[in-house]
This record gives structure tokens, sequence and C-alpha cells, in this order.
């Protein structure tokens, strides 16, 4: 027995690497009992199906083992077993879900940023040259496995013949892109679950915005060129500016020298 589910609340829209303000998540707990008997756990231990990735129980005084997800990501949600080994060394097992509304996976590198638009993010613009393939992220995690669909500019896009979509890697493809592909692509995911054990299923939804363009990424390059060469010509004009002004003052002060001397009688080096 056990409590079958918790729910990961820790992220709103996407994920962060660091996030002090994450929210804390419950907890899965199991416990092996036999009528009245509870059975104090030899060990016990948690599996994630998902990756077979294994967690240590807490065994509490309660003689019930316990998940504890303290701020987690979105990223820890799944489908859980429960193993208890109780003192005639055989092994319980139970399954337990931790539920995750829909989150865009991102990192560091890749700024995303949340929308006016209720449940989106926005992510930078995608480039591609004409005739190559076109890839649009669209990294959705959450558990249940979040359903996606895809929108260009607001009409739903079908995915077939140059386009389609690779559910693990979560990317767009579009082969042989030309002018008309360009536009603003949507991706939506949604998935349902419980809130409350036994309770309504309710549905969440997030979705990613991006914008594709046709055409290499250098067009900023054009603006830094033109400052970089006016800054160079304006340096040259002003050294420029300091050499004559310096040699026009060093010939004044000879000049000047030379009427000195001969205005004050003194005769001049090599003089006869």
């Amino acid at each position: 027995m056990g409590n079958l589910q918790t729910v990961i609340h820790g992220e709103a829209l996407f994920s962060t690497d660091i996030d002090p303000d994450r929210q804390i998540t419950g907890f899965l707990w199991c416990q092996v009992r036999e009528g009245t008997i509870h059975y104090k756990p030899t060990w016990a231990r948690f599996i994630r199906i998902r990756d077979k990735k294994e967690f240590a129980a807490d065994i509490g005084q309660d003689n019930k083992a316990y998940l504890h997800f303290g701020k987690s990501k979105a990223e820890a949600s799944g489908k859980y077993r429960c193993e208890v080994k109780v003192p005639d060394n055989s092994i319980i097992t139970g399954n337990m879900f931790a539920y995750s509304h829909p989150v865009v996976k991102n990192n560091e590198s890749w700024p995303l940023k949340k929308s006016d638009e209720p449940f989106t993010v926005t992510g930078s613009a995608v480039y591609a040259s004409p005739e190559t393939t076109a890839r649009i992220p669209c990294p959705i995690i959450g558990y249940p496995e979040p359903n996606v669909i895809w929108f260009k500019n607001d009409f739903p896009l079908e995915i077939e013949g140059r386009v389609s979509f690779d559910k693990t890697s979560g990317v767009l493809s579009i082969e042989k892109v030309e002018e008309a592909d360009a536009g603003i692509y949507r991706c939506e995911g949604t998935n349902q679950f419980p809130v409350l054990i036994d309770g309504p299923e309710q549905e969440f939804i997030v979705k990613l915005k991006q914008e594709l363009k046709i055409g290499d990424n250098y067009g900023w390059m054009l603006p830094l060129a033109i400052i970089l060469i006016t800054l160079i010509l304006l340096f040259i004009i002003i050294f420029t500016c300091q050499r004559c002004a310096k040699y026009k003052a060093d010939q004044y002060n000879v000049a000047e020298r030379e009427r000195a001397l001969h205005n004050d009688q003194v005769p001049l080096k090599n003089s006869v």
C-alpha cells in the first residue's frame, strides 16, 4: 500500500537549471501490510521505470518507505516502482506515479521567455538557408507524456511530405526549405491527470512559439561592419588632425625661436 501519486509543481512553463524559488514537491511512500501487521522493511528502494534509475528509500519509524522529491524539476516525473524487502526475504512491489504538467525543457544556452499570451513561451528565431533542412526544437516534457501538435501562423500544420516531427528528440524538420516556409511556428503540449487521488482528471497545456527565417543568420553583420568602418575612419581623421596640428605648432615654434634670437642679437650657430 502507499499514497499512489504525487504532483511535481516545481516549474511553471519552462525548465531552469537554477531556480532557488522552485516549489517543494511532496513524496511517495509505500508499505507492506497484512491485515493489521505492518512489516518493517529490511531495505527498500524506488525505481523510475522510464530510465531504470534507482533511488534508495528513507525508512521511517512508521515502517514506511519514502521517496522525497524536494525541489524537483519536471524531469523527475514518471512512473515509479516501489520495492520493499521484508524479514522473510520476500520482495513486495507496487507502482505509483509522479505527475507533472507539460514543461519546455531548456538550458542556459537556449534563452526562453514567458509571453503575454497564456501558457506561452517564446524562443529565439530559427534560421535556415534555402534548400537545406530547417530544424525547430520543441522539447516538451511531463508525465503523462504530453501530446504535441503544431501550428504555423496560427493554422494547424500538417506533418507530412517534407515536414516531419521526431517525438523522441522533440524536433520538427522541414526539408528543402523555401521562402514560403518562413513564419511563426507554435507547438502545443497537453496532458491530463488527477491532482488529487481518485479526483477528476484536469488538462494542462504549454505552448512554444518560434519564428522560422529563411536565409543566413548574418544580417546583423552589415550594421556591425558599418559601425566598425565608421569608427576606423573617425580614428584616422582624428589622428591625422592631431598630427597636422602638431606639425603646424612645431613650425610656428621654430620661426618664433629664430626671430627671438635675431632680436636679441644672439649669434646663430655656424654663423660667420
